[in-house]
């Protein structure tokens, strides 16, 4: 990583965009560096595979590098990231319903203006210039990217499913059961059709079951509704380092259901099965991601701070911004390297070009987070507040175990 990419990544958001948390946009009460870690750790694997599935050649995928891309592109980066989307709900001083659904519909908006800037644009341009033919980039074609459903879009409408759920309890166990009926019942209503445009057409984020539909609302809405629970009790605890231990004690505990369910009903193992995300997976993930966070707390009280911790927690202080502008490095890079050609050389070459490019370029994306008439038009409304450990003042760093340091890093 160069110096520069590392300052850039680093560098120190306005005071407006350092106080709000860049996913839900709401305002911190804290920050907790597991958290931090662990998401910044989750935009890089998803750049870490995203490119090398469209700029690695097939058989770089099951290579034994390639093959860890892939894991840590799948349990610890999307699941990670919905996870502590709701687990942020506790460290942010007011949840209005209007700010969460105003915020999801632009994080849902993002999602389609991504889909033409990273893959229908670029595609059409492809195959109008001969540089890539319709065979080549199959299955995709232009219809196929306009209407995919991706991170962006499952996350904006989650985001509105948990601030009308807020309305009505706040992150408990009825959070969990909400979450479990979802995930119990996922594989049987997604991919539903009633038969009718009206009502198909604006399901197909939430239920679809077309293959261009990647993270659809069910059951993936199920990571932040125990996210958000897990958050409020670590947001409550007096030693949050007790509340990772024993959350990665229940980590363990699902991974070994998950093991059972595998052994009783032995889904797929590949990529599709994984966006479909099986009660299996799910509870095999969950628990990955418990012990995941108490292995990123661990990092964080014993690691002194570095440069990679700063370029990582830079990352995730604007995450949108980040994963935006990944995208569009991976869908117009596919000029440079093409479509699936690279070599696993050429493909891991390609990824510290993603990255070092995503850290210089992301910067000139940090507007689309939180622009000034969003966090207007979230304002009032009906707030619910939120019991944070302390209200944020001199944006103070919340070390896991509840102690406040001077200064930080975003």
């Amino acid at each position: 990583m160069s110096s520069g990419a590392a300052t850039a990544a680093a560098m120190p958001a306005r005071s407006a965009e350092a106080r709000t948390d860049s996913i839900t946009g709401l305002t911190r009460q804290g920050r907790v560096r597991a958290f931090d870690l662990a998401r910044g750790l989750a935009v890089v694997f998803m750049i870490g595979v995203h490119v090398l599935w469209h700029w690695g050649a097939p058989d770089t995928w099951t290579t034994p590098i390639g093959q860890v891309i892939s894991f840590l592109g799948g349990p610890t980066a999307a699941p990670v990231f919905m996870f502590l989307m709701g687990a942020s709900l506790a460290f942010s001083s007011r949840t209005s319903f209007r700010s969460l659904a105003v915020r999801g519909l632009w994080l849902l908006w993002l999602g389609y203006l991504l889909n033409f800037l990273r893959g229908v644009i670029p595609a059409y341009l492809g195959l109008s210039t001969g540089i890539v033919t319709a065979d080549q980039i199959a299955p995709f074609t232009l219809p196929w990217l306009a209407t995919t459903v991706d991170v962006h879009h499952m996350a904006g409408l989650s985001l509105i499913a948990l601030g009308a759920l807020r309305l009505a309890a706040r992150p408990n166990w009825v959070w969990l059961v909400v979450a479990g009926v979802i995930v119990v019942t996922g594989p049987f209503i997604r991919g539903l059709n009633f038969g009718t445009p009206l009502l198909d057409a604006p399901l197909t984020p939430i239920l679809g079951g077309a293959p261009n539909v990647y993270y659809a609302v069910v059951p993936w809405i199920g990571f932040p509704l125990v996210g958000a629970v897990y958050g409020s009790l670590v947001a409550r605890a007096p030693d949050r380092t007790r509340v990772f231990r024993l959350g990665a004690l229940v980590g363990v505990a699902l991974c070994a259901i998950g093991i059972g369910l595998f052994v009783v009903s032995p889904p797929s193992f590949d990529v599709t099965t994984y966006w479909r995300m099986p009660p299996s997976y799910f509870v095999a993930i969950t628990g990955l991601v418990l012990v995941w966070l108490y292995g990123c707390d661990l990092a964080v009280r014993y690691v002194r701070e570095n440069r990679v911790f700063a370029f990582l927690y830079g990352w995730s202080s604007r995450v949108i911004a980040i994963y935006f502008t990944h995208w569009l490095i991976v869908g117009w890079g596919v000029g440079i390297f093409g479509f699936r050609d690279q070599p696993l050389a050429g493909a891991l070459f390609g990824i510290v070009v993603a990255i070092v490019a995503t850290a210089l370029l992301s910067r000139y994306a940090v507007g689309l987070e939180t622009p000034r008439w969003l966090e207007r038009l979230g304002r009032g409304g009906s707030s619910v507040e939120a019991r944070g450990p302390a209200v944020e003042s001199g944006l103070p760093t919340i070390e896991p175990g509840g102690q406040g340091a001077e200064g930080r890093t975003a």
